[in-house]
């Protein structure tokens, strides 16, 4: 991430408004994708940059990094506001349930992608902060992410807490306490929203949004029920919903149950693919509070079925994973030759002499952290290798579509960075780039 690259606001389109930042869509840089910027109106003090630059840094880190949208960038505009770059997502979860839900075995796909997001985050010691339908983004090739993660910005520009009020735990609107439970408890509420096209507390006429807090605070989530719902799915959502937040599963027990889930919805489609499932959808599923009738609904999200979920990173399935050492004697990180992709058809392979490269620009070691950017004439999905002086093994980190990464690093030792992508039919390769006097050789 940068700090001062400065954001021409005569350049931003706006698309949204929250309850702290605006949303702007910006113009794609170098013909590349487009991207949304995240307005907050003021600045960043150093302490919450250098904490959002952590935070970043650490969910690049993770394995289920590909279904987190991470910060391309931290800017700050002319007039002093700071923007948030990211990735362009069109759809959230809100829209893509268009008030009525989504198939049952997309739910539970999204129930696995999203229980594995915060399992892991929460053992790196990283918690969300606000988990709601509208931080679930869809990006254009159908994958889902999670958004808006991290404390430091949530600290910095508090919200009313109101506004969200049918998707927060009890505890955080009595005290404002964000917590890992609460984070489960947004989990649920967001998967309710899947199940059925409404929240858990949907406002009723004449109702204020105070009432709906009371609500949240008293009264227990209906249960979603019908043909196509698992029990095992209803009991699941609801022991998120807990009241009591000792209660609910974490969110690495709920990953298990929504693969056991997964496992059984797969066995199901041995005879069903998960297509057919569209006759099945919220219309036939019943809450106690009545919601408009829907005879038939397409589905709306393909979502990545189970042999690529469980590996999550699978997305980069084809991108080879690059054996990085070090030379014996100077402990120098070495690059060793990478084994052939898998050739797509004759007709598809261009020669080898003809295969471009990505462009790695030279990294900016900043001390602790090291910036690394990168293009390619085209969209792929990327993953970023990084041998460590005196480590065993290389680190992969998936970063996804993004073209800039900041990787932490010890001081004092040398480092090695290559980056590959594929686009689903070949891999391209970056020449390896080094900081401090590290020789690379591929």
């Amino acid at each position: 991430m940068t700090l001062m690259a400065e954001i021409a606001p005569d350049s931003l389109i706006p698309r949204a408004t929250g309850p702290v930042a605006r949303i702007f869509l910006m113009p794609p840089r170098d013909s590349g994708p487009p991207t949304i910027v995240k307005v907050y109106p003021r600045g960043l003090d150093r302490r919450t940059f250098n904490a959002v630059e952590v935070e970043q840094a650490k969910l690049a880190g993770l394995r289920v990094a590909g279904s987190v949208l991470l910060a391309d960038g931290v800017e700050e505009l002319a007039d002093g506001r700071t923007g948030v770059r990211m990735e362009f997502c069109p759809q959230s979860l809100v829209e893509l349930a268009g008030g009525r839900g989504l198939p049952i075995g997309d739910v539970v796909v999204l129930g696995q992608i999203l229980g594995s997001v915060l399992a892991e985050a929460h053992e790196g010691g990283l918690v969300h902060g606000g988990v709601t339908p509208s931080n679930v983004l869809e990006r254009p090739n159908g994958q889902p992410v999670l958004a808006d993660f991290g404390m430091a910005l949530r600290l910095r520009f508090p919200r009313d807490l109101t506004g969200a009020a049918a998707y927060t735990a009890p505890e955080v609107l009595r005290d404002g306490e964000l917590s890992e439970e609460a984070d489960v408890y947004g989990l649920g509420a967001v998967l309710y929203l899947a199940l059925t096209g409404q929240s858990p507390f949907p406002t009723r006429p004449g109702e204020t949004p105070d009432d709906v807090v009371l609500r949240v605070l008293r009264e227990p989530a209906p249960e979603v029920s019908g043909q196509d719902v698992p029990p095992a799915l209803t009991a699941l959502v609801r022991r998120m919903l807990a009241k009591d937040a000792g209660t609910r599963p974490d969110a690495a027990a709920v990953t298990r149950e929504f693969e056991t889930l997964l496992r059984g919805t797969t066995d199901a489609a041995d005879e069903l693919d998960f297509d057919d499932f569209r006759d099945e959808l919220a219309a036939g599923r019943s809450v106690p509070v009545a919601t408009a009738s829907v005879s038939r609904v397409q589905r709306q999200w393909k979502l990545p079925r189970k042999e690529v979920l469980f590996g999550i990173v699978a997305a980069i399935a084809l991108v080879v994973l690059v054996p990085m050492l070090l030379r014996p004697g100077n402990e120098t990180p070495v690059m060793q030759q990478p084994p052939a992709p898998v050739a797509p058809p004759a007709s598809q392979a261009p020669p080898a002499s003809e295969t471009p490269l990505i462009q790695l620009e030279p990294p900016q070691d900043k001390g602790t952290t090291v910036v690394l950017k990168w293009s390619f004439s085209k969209p792929l999905t990327y993953a970023v290798f990084v041998a460590e002086q005196g480590a065993k093994a290389p680190r992969p980190m998936y970063r996804g579509s993004g073209t800039s990464l900041t990787v932490q690093v010890s001081q004092g030792l040398k480092y090695c960075f290559e980056v590959q992508g594929t686009d689903g039919r070949e891999v391209f390769y970056s020449t390896p780039r080094s900081i401090r006097g590290a020789t690379c050789k591929s």
